[in-house]
């Protein structure tokens, strides 16, 4: 009985240690999965290496993704070379199709895994600032979410802002917070927004704090998560 309970062990734990070999790696990207030869770090792809599986992959990698500079080839034979990020085509490169495709051969920059055209596309746009606002913008990876913060440059807490959305989005408020949620967003989206806080010039002749109006626009043209602090 004890060999048998052991042999059962010993199975689901080898059955186990090959499933997840399968579902984390060395690449993460599902079209590349099959045969991977190059450098690794932590059971991932890490460095340069190629990966073939339904698609093929030859240049940089990161934590298992094509990051950096390489060269893809799709399941239909059209070759991609140029820059990569989080395993999508972003930033500069050129487009080569197949000969049996009716696609046109296209260089430029990409925006996750779109062609933008052939001029550059910044991630993000700022315009009609009024005020000393100074926004801190970034994105932590893939995704389609926004959070906004405005801040009270005297205490540093979140103060209550005015916002238009100028796009599609699911807005999701903490107004005990003073945070200001986006999700299910699609890319690009528009932002007006509006907020009063106090400055630090003391206070004026009535013994009041001096308030300050301020307003942004931000528009955020690449898909991810992203995260908007408003301060003075």
């Amino acid at each position: 009985m004890k060999k048998i309970i052991l042999f059962a062990t010993f199975f689901l734990a080898f059955y186990s240690f090959g499933v997840c070999q399968n579902e984390k790696g060395p690449v993460l990207k599902k079209e590349l999965a099959g045969k991977y030869e190059g450098e690794q770090k932590k059971g991932l792809a890490n460095g340069k290496g190629t990966a073939t599986g339904k698609e093929s992959y030859t240049g940089d990698f990161i934590k298992g993704l094509p990051d950096g500079q390489g060269v893809y080839t799709d399941s239909l034979g059209n070759v991609y070379k140029g820059a990569f990020r989080y395993g999508l085509k972003e930033g500069k490169g050129e487009f080569i199709p197949a000969s049996s495709s009716n696609e046109q051969p296209k260089s430029g920059y990409w925006m996750d895994d779109k062609y933008m055209g052939k001029d550059r596309v910044d991630p993000y746009e700022i315009t009609n600032k009024i005020g000393n606002v100074s926004p801190r913008i970034y994105s932590t990876g893939p995704g389609n979410t926004i959070d906004i913060t405005a801040i009270d440059p005297v205490d540093n807490a979140n103060i209550a802002a005015t916002i238009n959305m100028i796009g599609r989005g699911n807005p999701r408020n903490d107004t005990s917070y003073n945070k200001y949620f986006f999700d299910d967003v699609s890319f690009p989206i528009e932002f007006d927004i509006r907020y009063r806080c106090r400055t630090k010039l003391g206070f004026n002749t009535t013994g009041d704090t001096p308030m300050a109006d301020n307003s942004i626009h931000i528009k955020i043209n690449k898909g991810g998560k992203w995260s908007i602090t408003l301060k003075n």
